[in-house]
């Protein structure tokens, strides 16, 4: 009996079996019939480099407009001008939508009609000459320095000779095909530990840092996210696989976050003057190098001479935006050693004139080492030289009518 009723409970656990495993092989085969027909009826979007161009620059434009309707009713009150309740909600509702506007525009929308390494530069060009027009020209908040308003052109001339010699569209790529490759894996995986790791370290605090440690940290984190973000909107419309529009979905939400988030710390972690600059540079690159290694810019790059000129131009311009420049090669220390050494061994400018350097072995052996240092010439030759010259004789000419007058300057 007991045999017989083991039999028989196996029985039925060997049916249900079988009917569980009916019963998913069913619902797997309607989830993807499901899925088959919402990419069917998913619009295909023609690949058009000036939309791309249009949403990228409006994008940018209206980050800057939501940041200046927020700066008028500061800067007003700064001025003893208070601003009714209803105008004051009006710029808060405005800033809120002219964000959400910009970022579907330049982080969603222009990624699906053009390469992604173009719509970076685009979006930050166009950020900086909009700062410009409305900050400085149009509302008068901010003052530019010709650095920076020169720094701003050569970025601007830059970018629009970006789609000239850079990448062109590309009809019909596959992200399933693309996202195979190995090194696609390993860059995708390595600007995730990056935005993952400085996520974290974010998270944590980071103002017990040094400043430059702080900058790394915020520039690893926004570049990585945006990066990230821009890659998974392209890939919407390219029909990837379930589990791939799964992990887009999550990554486009997650890097959206994260980016916005390490723009609040920033704001209150490291100078803007310095880190502006050096972020657009960093995210523009970073997403040159995502638009060769996973959307094969490679293939369509026009020039490459042109395209790598493009980028020094970008980054020179960035280069004078900082209040401090990177490649300042102005050595504020030229000289100064030997000026205090002269100093220090006479005491006025007079006693110079006197002194008989033919015979001086002593000040001539205290300059020796410093022969190398000068073309092998020593210092008192230098001095014997200045101080044995014969006055200039002034430049002067004469009229025709016999009158000297000092000659116009060269």
């Amino acid at each position: 009996t007991i045999k017989n009723i083991c039999s028989f409970l196996l029985t039925l656990a060997q049916g249900s079996e079988l009917c569980t495993r009916k019963n998913c092989q069913n619902l797997k085969q309607q989830k993807q019939h499901k899925y088959e027909e919402i990419i069917e009826m998913t619009p295909s979007f023609a690949q058009s480099a000036p939309l791309c161009y249009s949403l990228a620059s409006v994008g940018g434009i209206l980050e800057v407009g939501a940041t200046a309707v927020l700066a008028v009713p500061d800067a007003r009150k700064k001025e003893g001008k208070i601003m009714s309740p209803w105008k004051l909600q009006a710029a808060l509702a405005g800033n809120v939508m002219m964000q959400l506007v910009g970022s579907l525009a330049s982080n969603l929308f222009a990624p699906w009609f053009g390469p992604v390494s173009i719509v970076a530069p685009i979006y930050f060009s166009s950020t900086l000459i909009a700062n410009i027009l409305i900050f400085g020209i149009l509302l008068g908040l901010e003052c530019f320095t010709k650095n920076m308003r020169v720094g701003t052109y050569v970025i601007a001339v830059a970018t629009v000779m970006l789609p000239i010699v850079g990448p062109g569209v590309q009809q019909e790529q596959h992200f399933d095909e693309l996202v195979h490759h190995l090194h696609t894996g390993l860059w995708i995986g390595l600007l995730l530990t990056g935005m993952t790791i400085t996520t974290a370290f974010l998270a944590l605090g980071i103002t017990q840092y040094k400043e430059k440690i702080r900058i790394v940290i915020l520039l690893v984190a926004r570049s990585t996210s945006f990066t990230l973000n821009l890659t998974v909107s392209r890939a919407f419309i390219l029909t990837p696989g379930h589990s791939f529009l799964v992990a887009c979905i999550i990554i486009k939400v997650v890097s959206g976050a994260i980016y916005t988030y390490a723009i609040v710390v920033q704001s209150t972690t490291v100078e803007q003057n310095k880190f502006v600059p050096l972020n657009a540079t960093i995210i523009i690159l970073v997403n040159a190098l995502t638009g060769v290694i996973i959307w094969e810019d490679w293939m369509v790059v026009e020039s490459w001479v042109g395209y790598l000129c493009v980028f020094v131009l970008l980054a020179l311009g960035c280069d004078l935006l900082l209040s401090t420049p990177i490649l300042n090669v102005d050595n504020q220390e030229y000289g100064r050693i030997a000026t205090e050494q002269l100093l220090r061994s006479q005491k006025r400018r007079q006693e110079f004139s006197s002194v008989d350097f033919t015979e001086d072995a002593a000040l001539n052996d205290n300059y020796s080492d410093n022969e190398s240092e000068h073309g092998g010439r020593s210092i008192t030759t230098d001095l014997q030289s200045h101080f044995n010259a014969e006055p200039a004789t002034p430049n002067i000419k004469t009229q025709n009518y016999g009158s000297l007058v000092p000659a116009e300057p060269s």
